[in-house]
């Protein structure tokens, strides 16, 4: 059994909360979580039980266990509609490279957004934040600045200049030189 398991749904923030403070949650990425980001001032920290698992080293295993032992983050699912509608908007972003975990961070703040939480994303991930952003979701960079602009991104081949539905590293379906990725050019 994981030492993670026992997460909850959204609807078990509810109990936490007294009833004259705003619905604010502070989503965390596995980054934010290591960091330490956890005590956020009039605001509920989240995370999901993969971004958890991310944390692979030693010390950081401890940090999050410790977080979520102490009660300083919540763990919690995201609804497997919102993880359906995150991929499937990475997918036509061409943000193919996000991880499971990623995948969660944003689909459990845009579950909780569309249920009335003033919500932000902790993140350092640039994919994370154009995909948060394409999306509507606040987001609070940490260790940079944070994106300068929103990015599409397209697959195409360097060799023979096909581009479409493809994996970056895969064989071009045309030529069969490896793919490559790069930001799609915006129509203005």
């Amino acid at each position: 059994m994981s030492p993670f398991s026992g997460w909850g749904r959204v609807e078990d923030l509810q109990g936490g909360l007294e009833k004259n403070l705003p619905k604010r949650a502070i989503v965390l990425d596995a980054a934010a979580l290591i960091l330490g980001f956890t005590e956020i001032e009039d605001a509920v920290a989240v995370t999901s039980s993969k971004v958890l698992e991310e944390a692979r080293d030693r010390d950081a295993r401890y940090r999050a266990l410790a977080a979520r032992e102490g009660g300083l983050i919540k763990v919690i699912e995201p609804e497997p509609a919102y993880v359906s509608e995150v991929r499937e908007v990475a997918r036509r972003l061409g943000e193919i490279e996000l991880s499971d975990a990623d995948v969660s961070v944003i689909a459990l703040a845009l579950q909780l957004s569309r249920q009335g939480w003033d919500t932000c994303i902790l993140t350092s991930d640039y994919s994370i934040q154009n995909l948060a952003s394409r999306l509507g979701l606040m987001v609070k960079p940490i260790l940079h600045k944070g994106i300068r602009r929103m990015i599409s991104w397209e697959v195409y081949c360097g060799a023979c200049g096909w581009s479409g539905d493809g994996k970056p590293g895969n064989p071009c379906p045309k030529c069969g030189h490896a793919l490559k990725r790069r930001p799609r050019r915006e129509s203005r």
